[in-house]
């Protein structure tokens, strides 16, 4: 497969199982199509257990490694696809879901595992699965999928949505796990990222001025810098500017719209400003982006 050859499909929740906001999917049905191998965005989000096999993976225009034993968060939006893998090898089951399936109060809003574009970073969206793990997660799948396939459906959503919550606590519980024994300290201001990514998921096409995130998170810019150097490694200027890129990167590949459609929706003056803003960045123009093989 020659990356950026296909055509970027964009699936939408009303193919999931059943017509419902969720479902469930075993390996077998997963490799009756090429959906895994196709450059694809969606209006959901996916959860991959990746139970056996090894290989390659790109998510955003970055490519990742993935092995047995790693779950794998995509958030909506985001680009991703598999590269070819050997199917006899190889194991994947994923969930799919609507955002409003958990975010459905403040709790769900604080889960470690938030799916919001812009926690891209490989520690924000895998795990690794301990072997001594496995069969609970296991369990969680099982119970996933009695309830997508035997529950009437009156009580599948309740169902699905309390399992799903068991299985992302778990995942944190796992992670805070792996954290300490790696010597790595919790982060006590995790509730402040949370907070600084959703702003900015809400406001980065209208609001890219730092000033606006410093009133908005009643912090001094000391301390947003400090925030956005603990989980991003740049500057708060920079993680509005990387957003931005991102987006129209997404748009550029994903959509047929105009780079001048873009620059417009995304609140440049001109479409020339939006030139030399990507082309700063990226080191080439908006069409030389698009058309790169």
């Amino acid at each position: 497969m020659k990356e950026n050859k296909q055509e970027i499909k964009y699936f939408v929740a009303t193919e999931l199982e059943k017509r419902l906001p969720f479902a469930i999917t075993t390996y077998e049905e997963i490799m009756k199509t090429d959906h895994i191998f196709t450059p694809s965005l969606r209006d959901f989000h996916v959860i991959f257990w990746i139970k056996k096999g090894v290989g390659e993976y790109f998510l955003d225009f970055k490519k990742y490694e993935f092995k047995a034993g790693t779950i794998i968060f995509l958030s909506k939006d985001q680009l991703h696809y598999f590269l070819p893998f050997k199917p006899d090898e190889t194991e994947i089951i994923s969930i799919g879901f609507k955002p409003e399936v958990i975010y459905r109060n403040d709790l769900g809003l604080e889960h470690l595992f938030k799916f919001n574009s812009n926690s891209y970073q490989t520690a924000r969206q895998t795990i690794p699965v301990p072997l001594a793990e496995a069969v609970h997660f296991q369990k969680y799948f099982d119970d996933l999928m009695l309830i997508s396939q035997s529950w009437k459906k009156e009580y599948q959503y309740k169902g699905f949505y309390h399992n799903l919550c068991l299985f992302l606590l778990k995942c944190e519980i796992v992670q805070e796990y792996q954290n300490e024994i790696n010597g790595e300290a919790q982060n006590n201001n995790l509730a402040d990222y949370l907070a600084f990514s959703q702003l900015l998921e809400q406001h980065y096409k209208t609001e890219f001025k730092v000033a606006f995130y410093l009133e908005e998170m009643n912090m001094s810019l000391k301390m947003l810098t400090k925030l956005t150097k603990a989980y991003y490694k740049v500057s708060p200027k920079s993680v509005i500017d990387e957003r931005r890129i991102l987006e129209i990167k997404r748009l550029l590949k994903g959509t047929s719209k105009s780079s001048k459609v873009i620059a417009y929706e995304l609140q440049f003056d001109e479409p020339t400003n939006m030139f030399k803003f990507f082309k700063k960045h990226m080191g080439v123009t908006p069409k030389e982006f698009k058309n790169q093989v």
